[in-house]
């Protein structure tokens, strides 16, 4: 019995149910895609960062705006930086005469390097000023550079 009940729905309706199904299903995906973004970019931002490395030692800026030096948990290892910072910001934009618009962004940022070189952890040296980290350390390896005469 169930058996032509089955049957006897049309094609129609069979594409029917099936539309709805995958309608459902992308609604769904957007609403999950939309909580993530609006997760990342309200509560968490990748900072930028400049890697330079010299003959001794690899130097990384990573760039920390509105973040205080006491918020900043930096773990330096052989290979790579991490850098864990937590983030409060809060803005006043005055809008006309009468209104100011407050923007607050709260959450936790982080950040990992990796260096193209292996560095000495232990003799990495850091310091942070107008909202840029800059962290310096020795490679393992040191490169001399000697000038060469071409003959």
């Amino acid at each position: 019995m169930k058996h032509r009940r089955y049957r006897n729905k049309t094609i129609l309706d069979r594409k029917g149910l099936i539309e709805r199904m995958l309608d459902d299903t992308a609604k769904t995906i957007d609403d999950i895609r939309y909580d993530i973004e609006k997760s990342i970019v309200d509560y968490t931002f990748v900072p930028g960062k400049d890697i330079i490395e010299t003959d001794e030692s690899i130097i990384v800026h990573v760039d920390l705006p509105g973040i205080n030096k006491e918020d900043i948990d930096l773990r330096v290892t052989e290979s790579k930086l991490k850098v864990k910072a937590d983030f409060d910001i809060e803005r006043e934009i005055p809008h006309g005469s009468y209104i100011t618009i407050h923007d607050r962004k709260k959450g936790v940022m982080r950040r990992t390097v990796r260096f193209p070189k292996k560095v000495q952890a232990d003799e990495a040296e850091a310091t942070f000023e107008n909202g840029v980290l800059t962290v310096e350390a020795p490679k393992l390896d040191k490169e001399e550079s000697f000038s060469v005469k071409i003959k």
